[in-house]
């Protein structure tokens, strides 16, 4: 499929937008939910996922395929509205950079058809663009400044009767770690018809970073921007992935490295020499979510930006060999551990220290960053609306430049590598030796 079809006004048609509120109103006493200090920093953007379904069995009741869009989307409504009665703030709207008023204004929901069929984006040779055409047009990682919902999902039929559900989340409620959580409560309570589902969400606002210590922000410090980079899809299989591990593990000392940290490392030392950076100080900023290494540690349930980094720094040509990154990137993960998460926050001392020289956060003249967010362990591929488990989840091209995002490939058949960088360093990144000998063949 050409780009150009892709793109084409005639294939993607919409059938209908609506706004899903609450079922029920939330109470006046949670009317008001107060943005953290690092609710408070992430710019007004959204997380975006896409669920890609095959074929979904016509049901009895519908006669032909319109009637079962409507029947799916129907289905798919009333679970969210079930759903936002629990997750309330993203069914409200943003007072100002610390509020959400929690309004019950509700989450957009469209449904359209995508007259292609489903294989022709999951096989298409750049997939991670072709993924995009299930989001509303512009709207993944997008800035919004304009009072939308925070909330916006939409479920796509394809002509083989494959359905995709795409939403997008505001980062500023919640981490990938809250987006889970609704999105896997959403899928309980659609498969659960007429049982009674209780969800405990943990809204944890500014109860633990809290703006009375470090400072208000009247305006987000951290703001998305896709116009400098390109995505491209890296899948690391697990038998490949094991033996990996077992030489990093061989040559560095470290006793059972993960996965993730192998293939970070690998990351980082052929993102450094396609940019050519093996002669200046390059940084790798791991985000942490830090839900465990609090004391007591809260549950996963706990809703709200919850994290921490932990930094990787190559200043010489002899610090980009992977067993020397993977040595130094566990110990950075034993350090954090051993910190007081909100006293000694990484994150947080970067960006009080940032506001302090008047600079933006993780920017430095004189040093290449690149950033690592790890969703791997996190269930993406069990969010089943009652057609089984995804055979794809997709993340769309963003946020921002030098990014890396991991996640489950196919529910446990390895590592998927979302790997955005400029066009130019891409073309040479992706043509490196020691990383395709890594990936799928």
């Amino acid at each position: 499929m050409a780009f150009a079809l892709l793109s084409s006004p005639s294939l993607v048609s919409i059938c209908d937008k609506t706004f899903i509120k609450p079922s029920s109103p939330t109470p006046p006493t949670l009317r008001y939910h107060k943005l953290s200090f690092f609710d408070q920093f992430i710019g007004h953007i959204y997380i975006p996922f896409a669920f890609f379904y095959p074929k979904v069995q016509q049901r009895e009741e519908s006669n032909n395929s319109h009637n079962e869009l409507s029947h799916i989307a129907h289905l798919l409504q009333t679970s969210l509205s079930q759903t936002l009665a629990s997750y309330y703030p993203y069914a409200g709207k943003l007072r100002d950079n610390s509020t959400v008023d929690c309004n019950d204004m509700g989450a957009e929901f469209s449904i359209v058809r995508i007259k292609c069929h489903m294989s022709e984006i999951l096989d298409h040779s750049d997939a991670s663009h072709a993924e995009s055409i299930v989001f509303p047009k512009d709207l993944p990682w997008a800035n919004n400044y304009e009072g939308g919902n925070l909330l916006i999902a939409q479920v796509c039929k394809f002509d083989c009767g494959g359905i995709a559900i795409s939403v997008c989340l505001s980062h500023k409620i919640g981490d990938g770690c809250s987006v889970i959580n609704l999105l896997n409560d959403w899928s309980r309570i659609t498969c659960g018809h007429n049982t009674n589902i209780t969800l405990a969400p943990r809204f944890v606002g500014d109860s633990i970073f809290s703006t009375q210590k470090y400072g208000p922000l009247i305006a987000p410090l951290m703001e998305s921007n896709v116009s400098e980079c390109v995505q491209k899809r890296f899948i690391f299989p697990t038998a490949k992935l094991d033996a990996f591990r077992a030489k990093v593990a061989a040559e560095s000392g470290v006793e059972n490295p993960t996965e993730t940290e192998v293939v970070s490392a690998l990351l980082f030392k052929c993102v450094i020499k396609a940019a050519s950076n093996t002669t200046t100080t390059s940084k790798l900023v791991h985000y942490l979510d830090v839900r465990t290494m609090m004391t007591p540690p809260l549950p996963r349930s706990a809703i709200g930006n919850i994290l921490s980094v932990l930094s990787t720094i190559a200043t010489k040509e002899q610090d980009i060999e992977i067993p020397t990154l993977v040595r130094n990137l566990r110990k950075g993960v034993e350090v954090a551990y051993k910190k007081d998460q909100v006293e000694q926050n990484e994150f947080i001392l970067e960006i009080v220290e940032s506001i302090r020289k008047g600079k933006i956060p993780f920017d430095d003249e004189n040093c290449s960053m690149y950033f690592c967010c790890n969703l791997f362990k996190y269930p993406y591929y069990n969010v089943d609306f009652g057609w089984g488990k995804p055979e794809r989840v997709s993340i769309p091209n963003g946020p921002f430049k030098n990014f890396f995002f991991f996640m489950d490939y196919q529910n446990g058949r390895g590592l998927e590598a979302r790997v955005m960088l400029k066009k130019q360093h891409m073309s040479e990144f992706e043509r490196d030796e020691e990383l395709l000998h890594q990936l799928i063949d």
